[in-house]
């Protein structure tokens, strides 16, 4: 069987298809897959490295604030649809799975134009421009959310995680970090992109560390530069700083407890290991849809939040120290929460 995924933007987008990608060349060895992304995105990077094949079209997202991009996105996207309609024409897809993002909405016009059967699947509580513009041409829509049925309709499956996270040894991963086993392990992240305010908070509490306390903190290849800047005079033994990490698998297994921003993908990957998690919502996310994933966890007791704006160093240092926050029990709701199989009901649908 043939299946054209479109994936595009931010990690968060790619990662549920690079799951869904997976989890049918495990049912389907012989299927073949092509992915479709923009020429902006993480995807040319990612998708590659996983030796599946990607053709990247014009498109880019439609930004509210008035600007040279905004007025200009319908034209570039118009460019991508006809850029689409040649790709899956030539390829013929049996499917064309959308995982959401400005790069989704080309594709999936051009796949409605050809009559290309469309599948959707939204990450997020509050689902995106995209797929609230694509719902009416799928043939289906798979949701991360109950939550999210306020606003469309379609089955709950979760967020496909790819199988590595799911698979990952806390020994084996703690060893590639050079982590003792009764070591505590904060994993530090900011998304896909970083996030600078993260990073100044973060780099303003090295100095107070606990000692029995190890930071692994990605910083984003944005903030790399004047980060490794900042610390080229400090030795900081307790504390790692890495500008991306492709194996996320081996951080997560590796942690105790993720500090970190409230993207949906993410979140499925904490809470699929089980993993304690302080989240801070980027406030100026789209319709503040990062808010609303971190309440859904948080309500049932799988996540604390704290606003950005209250993320300070004293704040961070008490947040990983303090013995008032039950981790067992937050691990307890984590695991309750989680969805492992969504990727394999995702695909049954696929082949049924």
């Amino acid at each position: 069987m043939k299946i054209a995924i479109v994936s595009g933007g931010t990690g968060g987008h790619i990662y549920p298809g690079m799951a869904l990608a997976q989890e049918i060349k495990r049912r389907d060895p012989s299927a073949s897959i092509l992915f479709l992304g923009s020429e902006e995105g993480l995807e040319m990077e990612l998708i590659p490295r996983q030796e599946y094949p990607i053709k990247l079209i014009k498109s880019r997202a439609l930004l509210r604030k008035l600007s040279y991009k905004a007025l200009s996105a319908p034209f570039i996207s118009a460019i991508g649809f006809f850029q689409s309609l040649w790709i899956l024409r030539s390829f013929s897809p049996k499917f064309l799975i959308s995982t959401g993002g400005y790069a989704s909405l080309p594709a999936v016009l051009a796949a409605r134009a050809l009559g290309i059967p469309i599948i959707l699947h939204e990450q997020n509580v509050l689902p995106g421009a995209v797929n609230r513009i694509s719902q009416k041409l799928a043939k289906k829509v798979f949701l991360s959310f109950h939550e999210s049925l306020k606003y469309m309709p379609g089955e709950v499956v979760g967020n496909p995680v790819r199988k590595e996270i799911l698979e990952a040894k806390r020994e084996a991963s703690r060893r590639k970090f050079n982590f003792s086993p009764d070591q505590k392990v904060v994993l530090v992240m900011g998304g896909s992109q970083g996030s600078k305010k993260i990073n100044q908070t973060v780099l303003s509490s090295l100095e107070r560390l606990p000692s029995d306390v190890k930071i692994l903190h990605i910083i984003g290849n944005r903030d790399f530069g004047w980060v490794k800047r900042y610390l080229e005079d400090k030795h900081i033994k307790n504390y790692q700083a890495l500008p991306y990490l492709h194996n996320m698998a081996d951080a997560l297994a590796a942690a105790d407890l993720a500090v970190s921003r409230a993207g949906a993908t993410a979140i499925a990957e904490f809470l699929v290991r089980g993993l304690p998690m302080i989240l801070i919502p980027f406030p100026y996310a789209s319709e503040d849809h990062q808010s609303l994933n971190a309440g859904v966890v948080a309500q049932k007791g799988g996540a604390v939040i704290i606003e950005d704006r209250d993320f300070t160093p004293e704040k961070f240092i008490s947040s990983i120290t303090v013995s008032s926050l039950d981790y067992g029990k937050i691990r307890e709701s984590a695991r309750k929460l989680a969805k492992h199989n969504a990727a394999e009901r995702i695909v049954e649908f696929i082949y049924a």
